[in-house]
């Protein structure tokens, strides 16, 4: 018997099409998969200098609604409410009132509302009291509060003493502000899964962590690419070229970048000199003058990211801030890229140290791990082959779509 359809509203924090990042390609696909349950309506503010929407690639999204937003506003702005509540201060930063009240002019009836984030669950969630709802916890932020107050100060090499003394008083405000919201995003997160029938997250792990019991495994994927290069035991060039992948402009890649270059690339560029570096992503300002290191292009946006995946010999994933799983590293491993990261990078992954990636953290370890693969081409492909059939295994997209569906549709009928 045909399963009947299952009407969706997706409620993003940005509109997924073109998608150009981390969090448009996840959702793009989860969309995708909701979609496979039945027509489906998408709404999501449209912030300042956002990417212009374009059309749904998806035939089963029946209408789009975008409400312009300006960007998140200054603590001046919030920081009173943010000492009388008990809500972290990145839901307040945001006005979201003209797109609640477009959205409750412009929505329909619903067997599902799925919400990408906390942040656009809580604005939104009072109209829709009494519907199945779903809402992706892809970022456990609570997490991400503990992880921040690790990470010392970044200061650019290029600072005067006054630069200093203000970068140093910014980052021990945020790290303040982060230990009462560490606490604040996890009492929040709890009252939201208690309120939806399903929170997703990427891994078991986060399953773990999350303290959910109605928490289900959405991983994060990767499209398989049609013909990529799998002999991977000759560099491309006549230098090693390492890639790294991801918005400089969103902290945990911004943080990552800076030690990477401050700390690690200087021992790469001493075991060999004529190594290169290609970063792809948007956002290159926010690493300051560590963009001039040598041997570094900074490339920004680029038309086809599946171009810099095959001519890169290797890939890098110097992750050690953040939650959920990366992208990134799921890419290296559908393009039969090798690939060096921290534990953070590919936490939720299940990548195995020395078998599909060379795990190190610490600035001599990391440096000495791509150095060691960059050397090494029976290395590098014994780490590839296992990293596609890791692949092919558990992070294609196309069975990803498959589970959301089915997911959507246990929801609504159990």
């Amino acid at each position: 018997m045909e399963s009947p359809e299952v009407r969706t509203l997706v409620v993003a924090e940005l509109y997924p099409w073109p998608p150009v990042d981390g969090y448009r390609q996840r959702l793009h696909h989860i969309v995708g998969g909701l979609s496979q349950a039945g027509p489906l309506d998408v709404f999501a503010p449209l912030r300042d200098g956002g990417t212009e929407p374009v059309a749904p690639p998806w035939p089963g999204v029946a209408r789009t609604l975008t409400v312009p937003m300006g960007d998140p506003a200054g603590p001046r702005s919030w920081i009173a409410d943010w000492s009388r509540s008990e809500v972290p201060r990145r839901l307040l930063s945001l006005d979201w009132s003209s797109s609640v009240d477009a959205l409750e002019r412009w929505r329909d009836r619903y067997d599902l509302i799925w919400y990408s984030h906390v942040d656009a669950w809580w604005p939104v969630h009072p109209l829709f009291d009494g519907v199945p709802a779903i809402v992706d916890f892809d970022n456990l932020e609570n997490l991400s509060m503990r992880l921040r107050r690790r990470i010392p100060p970044r200061i650019d090499q290029a600072a005067g003493p006054r630069e200093r003394v203000a970068a140093l008083a910014r980052w021990a405000t945020s790290r303040a502000f982060d230990v009462i919201d560490e606490r604040r995003w996890d009492s929040i997160q709890r009252r939201c899964a208690d309120a939806v029938d399903h929170v997703v997250v990427c891994s078991d792990l986060d399953v773990e962590r999350s303290g959910c019991a109605n928490a289900v495994v959405v991983p994060n994927g990767a499209e398989a690419p049609e013909d990529p290069r799998t002999d991977r035991r000759e560099l491309a060039g006549v230098a090693p070229s390492l890639l790294f992948v991801g918005a400089l402009d969103y902290e945990p890649n911004t943080e990552a970048m800076s030690w990477f270059l401050r700390d690690v690339w200087p021992i790469v560029r001493r075991g060999r000199p004529e190594a290169e570096l290609r970063v792809v992503g948007r956002g290159a300002e926010a690493l300051g003058s560590l963009v001039e290191a040598d041997g570094v292009r900074m490339l920004g946006t680029v038309p086809d990211l599946r171009t810099e995946l095959e001519r890169a010999d290797v890939s890098i994933v110097p992750i050690r801030v953040g939650a959920g799983t990366r992208l990134k590293v799921i890419e290296a491993l559908a393009h039969h890229l090798p690939l060096v990261t921290t534990t953070v990078g590919c936490e939720g992954i299940d990548v195995m140290d020395g078998t599909h990636a060379l795990v190190a953290d610490g600035a001599p370890g990391f440096a000495g791990a791509v150095l060691r693969l960059v050397a090494d081409g029976g290395l590098r492909q014994r780490l590839a082959d296992a990293g596609r059939v890791l692949f092919e295994e558990r992070y294609a997209w196309s069975a990803i779509r498959d589970d959301v569906e089915a997911l959507a549709r246990r929801t609504v009928s159990p």
